[in-house]
Order: structure tokens, then sequence, then C-alpha cells
């Protein structure tokens, strides 16, 4: 891909966003040296071999983006964690958990995400700086660890952009793998290096700089969040002609409380929400999402997103969430 974005000269990733984070719920902060030094790596149970760690995963990906946009540095990736696995040695089996020194404690969390950043990838969308962003997610909740070395591992591996305004995710279909199956380190570079070198930033781009020119009245925006809400407890048959939504109901309370209060993506005066702004909204509410849930939420709310532009666009009234 050429390196078609630039960064705007009014604009500086330092000055904004600070002390917002790309994932909430019930996620901690985690230093990757932290990961490498303390925690230990679960093995395949049927033949003691260590599954592919949750460093290895981050070297890996972020390697693959360096190799696919020809760059020699990545910001710092930031980590976030959850699900704490305890355990201890076996010497220290009887003590009490009081008694317990540090070295006879074990620990590793069973989910990762992070995201690194593309320094010299970057663009200006309806005055927000949003810089080209890589990442993904290891949750050994959804591997097979009752099998030998060399079994499927699962991961998941986008490459988007993060709004600095807010540290939300723009993540398209095109640039995520949410299903990745691999059996090595290699294969895991391999379809990382694939996924970035297959991606259309400019595309995307694009497309999110028509979304500020639509917008939804007041009136629309509260058929769209009682639609939303009504989705989650259709009929199975009925969903099926419907398109899909994954945003759960608490997280669609968000969305219509950020409309009057975000300090960012808010309704206008007027009470009209632009497409730009209800996306933010959504990618916000997303935040509070558990890491193994929340890529699959970031794609469909820029999917959803453009359904709802489309929907606008061709004045269809066949739109279930608006009609």
């Amino acid at each position: 891909m050429e390196n078609t974005l630039v960064r705007p000269q009014n604009l500086n990733s330092e000055e904004v966003g600070k002390g917002n984070v790309f994932l909430q719920a019930n996620t901690i902060e985690m230093d990757l040296n932290e990961i490498r030094d303390k925690h230990i790596i679960p093995v395949f149970l049927k033949d003691n071999e260590p599954a592919i760690s949750q460093v290895e995963f981050v070297e890996a990906v972020t390697e693959a983006a360096k190799d696919a946009y020809s760059i020699r540095d990545l910001s710092a990736p930031s980590v976030r964690v959850s699900h704490a696995v305890k355990g201890r040695v076996y010497e220290a089996r009887h003590k009490k958990a009081s008694e317990l020194f540090p070295n006879e404690k074990t620990i590793y969390y069973e989910r990762l995400a992070f995201m690194a950043t593309i320094p010299t990838i970057m663009q200006d969308v309806n005055g927000q700086l949003l810089e080209l962003t890589v990442g993904g997610v290891k949750a050994y909740n959804l591997d097979n660890m009752n099998t030998n070395k060399g079994s499927y591992e699962h991961f998941k591996i986008f490459v988007g952009f993060k709004n600095t305004v807010c540290t939300n995710l723009c993540i398209s279909t095109d640039g995520s793998k949410l299903d990745l199956k691999v059996k090595s380190l290699q294969e895991l570079y391999a379809k990382s290096y694939e996924l970035f070198t297959g991606y259309d930033a400019v595309d995307q781009i694009s497309r999110m700089e028509q979304l500020p020119e639509m917008d939804l009245s007041e009136s629309q925006f509260a058929k769209l969040i009682g639609r939303a809400r009504m989705y989650q407890y259709l009929p199975k048959e009925e969903k099926l002609h419907i398109p899909e939504l994954l945003i759960n109901d608490t997280q669609i309370s968000r969305v219509a409380e950020s409309y009057y209060s975000d300090e960012n993506f808010s309704r206008y005066e007027s009470g009209r929400i632009d497409l730009w702004r209800l996306y933010n909204l959504m990618t916000g509410a997303v935040k509070s999402s558990y890491i193994d849930k929340f890529l699959e939420r970031e794609v469909n709310a820029y999917d959803f997103t453009l359904q709802i532009q489309n929907a606008l666009e061709n004045k269809s009234d066949g739109f279930w969430y608006l009609n």
C-alpha cells in the first residue's frame, strides 16, 4: 500500500486522547516485559509442550507490521489483559495463601489484547487525527489445550485506525481476521503480513470521510436505539432477515447516553447526529466488551454504520432499524 496518508500539520497525536484506553471492561494495563519475565506459559496437556506465548504473539504481529510497512520501529504496544489464572509451585502446595512467598506464586492471564500504531500513516477525518494501528487478541479459552503441540491455536488480528481524540478503534472486515488458526509462529507471522499488505487504508479512510456528510434526525436516532434494543430479543428466525447487531443492550444504552453527553460526538443543537459521530458513539460503547468479544463488535459497528449510510443514500424503507 502506498503511503498516501500523512499527518495534518495542525494536529499532534501526543496532545489528544490522553488518559483514554482502547479497551476497558474488566481489563488491566500490563507491560509486555512483565508478561515476559513473570508470567508462565500454558502447555498442551498431552505432551507438556508450550503454546505460542502472548509475548511471541505480540512480537510476531508487530514484526509483520514493520516488514509490511517498511518501518524500523512501532510505538510501544498498548497491552490489556484479563481473567487471571493463579497457581503455585509444587513445593508450596500445602501452604496457606497468606504464607506464600512471591517466588512460590505463578500467574498468567487467559486473555490479552494489544494495539500498536504505525508512525508514518495517519489522516485527518472530520478534524480528528486517525493513526494506522495494528493489533490482536490472544484468548487461551478459545484453544483446545487438552491435546498435543501442533494443534491449531486461535488468534484474532487487525489493522485499522485509532481515533486519537478518544482512542476508539475503526476496524473493517477487510482489516481483520477474527478466527485465525495457526500451528506455528512462522504461520502467524505470514498470515499477519498477508493481512497488512492486503489492507487498503486509503479506501477505509475514503469511506469514513463520507460519514459526516449524512445524518439522522432525533426521531430517526430514537427509532434506531429502540429497534437496536428490540433486536436483542427477536426470535432467531426473524433475526435471519435483519442486519446483525452485536452491540449488547448495555452498550446500546451507553450510545443513547453519549448522544446527549459525549464531549466529542454528542448530538447537534438541532438533535441531529451525523454518521461519523454515531459510529464513534458505537465504537466507544464497544470498549466495555470482554477481550474475546470486542474485535467482532468493532467490525460490526463499522459494517452496521455503512448499512445505515446505504439506507439513507438510497432512501430505502427496507432497513428494519429505521423503517
